[in-house]
């Protein structure tokens, strides 16, 4: 029947034009590797009835079906895993579009695209019955997809290449699957790729509340500057301090300004004496902010530099941003040429591991959603607690989980008053490059 030049062609189309053709041999153990996978990057504290899962091609159009009735609410749905490719479907960015407009702004969406290099590999497969029929016109280059994310309002946090079986085989897994397709090249010989995508930023964004985290041992001629240089933005400001077992007045400064400046809303926290990262994680029962800070009580970077972050979260941009001191130039004498060289190479390890640009490991100032500490708290156990200071949970944990990450450049300024606690620095070292081993096998060659 000839179509009339005033429809709609896409009017009465199918929602995907392989729903019907048979499944090959491989294709159902292809489909558990990649649930097997899928769950693997779930936190384990999202349960069951905050997931959506699409295993075939009828899930994904059944699903599209209930995606168009106005009444289908998916608003406490974290992730959606789709473990048929989405490019069998047939309007890519009107479902991306569709689920934009029903789930959360922190939802996250896990799907997989096949590499087109080897195209003719799936069609012979799909001839012999190894695998489904899908035409050369059903692949797409990964940049396409990226293309249709774009412009149904998604953006890719992450791109694993993980499997380069398309399914279990003893051994020969173990070796091409978790260890040689994360080699540098061999990527690219991959047979999927996995994305994880969620929402990307919109205009008019609302204002949140922020807790600034200020983790301090012996830092008593700082606490009044960190008050009273602290900016207000945003909702509101909590600046909540946590004393480290100071053997000074800090905890004494701290308390003498909160009765002073009572519209600047200071709490006071006790640690546990055993270092930076600990410290956070107890100011972590008591903060009360949808945003959460690190600052160091140092003022190295300035609590002026903070609404940057503060509206590069509002504005969703990203969903962990670690500040970095090594694109602006620092004030002289603000960090040691060790220090300098010390993070230059960890940043070479950390873009390895991270497979992405990251220019300074170690800069203090970190920000994230508060509703996202309990995936750093798995990634702690994940690196067996081996980072005493918690940057890198954070940071390792940020990719491990799918968010996305994102570098500010601050300045970097002098310490005034006070001392370093980052002594021993090759003892220091060593620590650190114990931790980015065990991340080498937590987020890298994640299993």
């Amino acid at each position: 029947m000839t179509r009339s030049i005033l429809e709609n062609p896409k009017l009465n189309r199918k929602t995907s034009l392989q729903s019907t053709l048979q499944d090959g041999v491989i294709t159902p153990h292809w489909r558990r590797r990649l649930t097997k996978f899928y769950r693997s990057i779930i936190p384990s504290h999202i349960p069951p009835e905050q997931q959506i899962w699409l295993h075939n091609t009828q899930d994904i159009v059944a699903f599209s079906e209930r995606l168009k009735d106005p009444d289908y609410d998916i608003s406490t749905i974290e992730y959606v895993l789709i473990v048929d490719p989405v490019t069998d479907i047939y309007d890519i960015i009107e479902f991306f579009s569709q689920l934009r407009r029903k789930l959360p702004d922190h939802a996250k969406v896990l799907f997989t695209n096949f590499n087109c290099l080897w195209a003719p590999l799936f069609e012979l497969a799909a001839s012999l019955g190894f695998s489904r029929r899908r035409g050369i016109g059903n692949f797409y280059f990964d940049s396409d997809l990226e293309c249709f994310l774009e412009m149904s309002g998604w953006e890719h946090v992450k791109k694993i290449r993980r499997f380069m079986l398309p399914r279990q085989i003893p051994i020969l897994s173990s070796i091409f699957d978790n260890f040689l397709v994360r080699l540098p090249g061999l990527q690219n010989l991959s047979l999927n790729s996995i994305f994880i995508a969620r929402k990307s930023a919109e205009g008019s964004p609302r204002d949140y509340s922020t807790t600034v985290l200020v983790p301090c041992k012996n830092e008593e001629n700082n606490i009044e500057a960190v008050i009273r240089r602290m900016p207000s933005f945003g909702q509101s400001v909590e600046i909540l301090f946590i004393n480290d077992k100071s053997t000074d007045t800090t905890e004494e400064k701290i308390l003498y300004f909160q009765q002073r400046f009572p519209d600047k809303n200071i709490v006071l926290v006790q640690g546990l004496g055993k270092g930076k990262g600990e410290a956070v994680r107890e100011g972590m029962k008591y903060a009360t902010g949808d945003i959460c800070m690190i600052l160091d009580a140092d003022l190295t970077v300035i609590p002026e530099d903070l609404p940057q972050f503060y509206e590069a979260m509002r504005r969703r941009r990203a969903d962990f941003i670690h500040g970095t001191r090594l694109v602006y130039p620092g004030e002289a004498g603000a960090m040691r040429f060790a220090n300098i060289v010390g993070n230059w190479g960890f940043s070479i390890l950390f873009t390895y591991v991270l497979e992405e640009r990251t220019t300074d490991t170690l800069c203090g100032t970190k920000v994230y959603w508060r509703r996202d500490w309990q995936l750093f708290e798995e990634m702690k156990t994940n690196l067996k607690n081996t980072d005493v200071w918690g940057d890198y949970n954070l940071i390792f944990g940020a990719s491990r989980y799918g968010l996305k990450i994102t570098q500010l450049p601050v300045r970097y300024f002098e310490r005034l008053e006070g001392t370093t606690k980052m002594t021993k620095r090759i003892r220091n070292g060593f620590i650190m490059l114990r931790v980015v081993w065990q991340a080498l096998w937590s987020v890298k060659f994640i299993s």
